[in-house]
């Protein structure tokens, strides 16, 4: 079985690649723990569908939706994303201290104070539309989350301001002192892990929403599918069902979305970080969980 566990996305997706680049930094010999153990680290692991036979230590991870949390005697939590999570779960606040990805060692303050305004959407988001023309038509300049790690956090730390409609996009951001706001493209953002992220940040949810969808293509069953499933409201507990597409988006679609996206922009205000104090003192203590994690499990522990 493989140890880390975290979500392969076909094509890539920065932010659950993270795992690859964090995990064995941090512990160089965890290959030691293979085939004992699973590690749930950064992204939406916790769906419920877990082999409750199998020790399962979490660094950070979280669940996506309401009522989806498998108790049983093999988890090791060490901590989780946020609150959300640990309710989910009945564990203490005290175990809800934020992403893991802040651990990742590229996250370096500094950036391009006079730099452009860039636009993360989701990846699965990125792949349904020419957002390279979307952003430059609202004067911004798109990333493509489906890039690695390291040539996101480039492109990130090239930009005055961040936009994002990636969780780990603003995460990343957050860490590196990049001012950053949320917006919503498409139905697939998960409103339940943004809020549960957020709380641990003592920052509101309060995204820019696009008031329609783009696709470049979509069948005629899928249009059906998406109808009905506006009309039921399915998911929208955490997700949007009135951004599901019905139709190829027109010229006059993308044209719109740009100038929301191109008036949100001109807001300063609209883009803030959080105290660079709390994120010094989640990122201290998760250093010690994980240093008590690597005491337990006799591993080697390399913070730096």
């Amino acid at each position: 079985m493989n140890l880390i566990k975290y979500c392969r996305i076909d094509g890539g997706n920065f932010g659950d690649d993270i795992n690859l680049q964090l995990w064995e930094r941090l512990f160089p010999n965890l290959s030691i723990l293979n085939g004992k153990v699973l590690l749930y680290g950064v992204g939406t692991l916790l769906d419920g569908r877990h082999d409750q036979t199998v020790l399962k230590v979490v660094l950070g991870t979280g669940i996506g939706e309401t009522q989806v949390a498998l108790a049983d005697d093999n988890w090791d939590f060490r901590w989780v994303r946020g609150p959300k999570t640990a309710a989910e779960f009945g564990l203490s606040n005290d175990l809800a201290l934020g992403d893991a990805a802040i651990l990742w060692p590229e996250l370096i303050a500094g950036h391009d104070l006079q730099g452009p305004i860039g636009l993360i959407p989701h990846y699965a988001t990125w792949d349904t539309y020419d957002w390279v023309t979307v952003a430059r038509n609202a004067g911004m300049v798109a990333i493509n989350p489906r890039e690695a790690p390291n040539v996101v956090i480039d492109q990130m730390r090239h930009c005055s301001r961040v936009l994002t409609e990636s969780l780990h996009g603003a995460i990343c951001a957050d860490a590196m002192g990049i001012p950053w706001a949320v917006c919503v493209l498409a139905h697939r953002f998960n409103e339940f892990k943004w809020r549960d992220w957020l709380a641990t940040i003592d920052r509101p949810y309060a995204p820019l929403m696009m008031d329609r969808p783009l696709v470049r293509t979509i069948t005629f069953t899928k249009s059906c599918a998406n109808r009905l499933a506006r009309s039921i409201g399915y998911q929208c507990n955490t997700r949007h069902p009135a951004l599901r597409p019905v139709g190829a988006a027109t010229n006059d679609d993308s044209k719109s979305v740009s100038r929301s996206l191109s008036n949100y922009a001109k807001r300063v205000a609209n883009f803030a970080c959080s105290d660079p104090a709390r994120i010094a003192r989640q990122k201290k203590t998760m250093l010690v969980r994980c240093a008590e994690f690597a005491r337990d499990y006799k591993l080697q522990f390399t913070p730096s």
